[in-house]
């Protein structure tokens, strides 16, 4: 027994042991660009670059919280019934409220990896000098971002006209990647790699939401949000942003047959996001502007699409969801060209407002009962900031 015991402790330690040497993902991203004596960009663009993946990571879109099932009551009959035959948008509100005491909860996966920033590949981010003489300096940096999210939802009816709903993720970030480098100079050359991975497992920022149906009639219907995102994901890990939110929302739609066009406009209020020294770039200085301090960044939202009923157990439904972040950066690679024998490639910060774009097409399907299964597909419309790669989401929808 006493063996048994010493192999089990043994064990448990190694384990331990094991855990605790495996880094974090934002602990992997950060030696990927911060360690080494090389990497494709220079300390201040690294930062700018590493807040810009964990605003991309921790905010991306998720699924609406809006059940499948909207009930009003029937005085007539005096019994519940369907409000609408279509069973919803997948990333957009919709002005229905779910009905007095009805609950809607949801379950779905989504998997994101992130493709490009600037329009370079970030496997593989480079820049690089050549001179004439034969003097290099050139490095790279080579990065892997996927999170692997599920998101669980639900919605309840506190009255005929107000909902309140949870939105909470849950899942892991991972991060893989290398930074390299290479310098020539009197014909005596240097180089170096510096490698890195890490995973985090653990919740997200949680959202908290209340809805109220301000507008019926038979032309065109209203809602007003209001949303609450707080800070219970751990940002060191890329998980969370680290701070509080609040987003105030109208939600508009109507009905047309079978088919329910539907706008969201929003605002999310934030701090005073990425705060730059000034940019002397056209003083005959070189260099980026400094990037002095991070908060979260104040949004303009907007989602507008339409779901059309397909048949009584079929929805499909199509999306534009559109993003302006404040007081955000972009990056752009620039290639000088050559220039007496000398060759330059090189990167730049572009301070303001960054505009992120992203199309959504997907489909409801009533499996029997109060049971909806649901699938969607996210794709990038524009380069604006961290570009995402096609996004695959499955879930499933349950009204009680």
């Amino acid at each position: 027994m006493s063996a048994r015991l010493s192999i089990l402790t043994i064990g448990i330690l190694l384990w331990a042991t094991g855990a605790a040497a495996q880094l974090s993902a934002g602990d992997a991203l950060r030696a990927i660009l911060f360690e080494g004596e090389g990497g494709a960009l220079t300390a201040n663009t690294k930062t700018v670059l590493y807040d810009l993946l964990l605003d991309e990571t921790t905010t991306f879109p998720t699924g609406s919280s809006a059940g499948g099932f909207t009930w009003t009551f029937d005085d007539t009959l005096h019994v519940p019934v369907r409000r609408n035959r279509s069973f919803g948008p997948m990333f957009a509100e919709r002005p229905f409220t779910t009905g007095k005491g009805k609950l809607n909860v949801g379950a779905a996966f989504q998997h994101t990896t992130f493709s490009s920033v600037g329009g370079v590949p970030i496997t593989n981010i480079e820049t690089s000098t050549r001179l004439a003489t034969g003097e290099v300096s050139s490095s790279t940096s080579s990065l892997n971002v996927q999170l692997d999210r599920t998101i669980v939802s639900a919605t309840y009816g506190l009255h005929s006209r107000i909902d309140v709903a949870a939105i909470v993720p849950l899942g892991s970030s991972r991060v893989s990647g290398y930074s390299l480098w290479l310098t020539r100079v009197n014909g005596v050359e240097d180089s170096g790699r510096n490698d890195s991975s890490g995973s985090s497992f653990g919740i997200g920022d949680i959202l908290l939401r209340t809805k109220v149906a301000v507008l019926a009639s038979d032309y065109f219907d209203a809602a007003a949000a209001l949303d609450i995102r707080l800070p219970t994901g751990d940002s060191e890990k890329l998980l969370g942003t680290g701070f509080t939110q609040a987003r105030v929302m109208f939600i508009g739609g109507t009905t047309l047959g079978s088919v329910n066009p539907h706008l969201n406009l929003g605002y999310t209020f934030g701090g005073d996001g990425m705060t730059f020294g000034p940019d002397t770039r056209f003083e005959d200085a070189e260099g980026d502007p400094e990037l002095i301090d991070r908060q979260s960044s104040g949004e303009f939202n907007y989602t507008a699409g339409a779901d059309i009923a397909i048949t009584p157990r079929l929805t499909i439904a199509g999306d534009i969801i559109g993003r302006v972040v404040k007081n955000s950066a972009g990056l752009t690679f620039t290639d000088a060209g050559s220039s007496g024998g000398n060759q330059y490639f090189g990167s730049r910060i572009e301070a303001g407002s960054v505009h992120k774009l992203l199309g959504a097409v997907g489909a409801k399907f009533s499996v029997g009962g109060a049971w909806l299964l649901t699938g969607t597909v996210l794709f990038p419309l524009k380069d604006g900031g961290i570009k995402p790669a096609v996004t695959p989401v499955i879930g499933f929808e349950r009204a009680f």
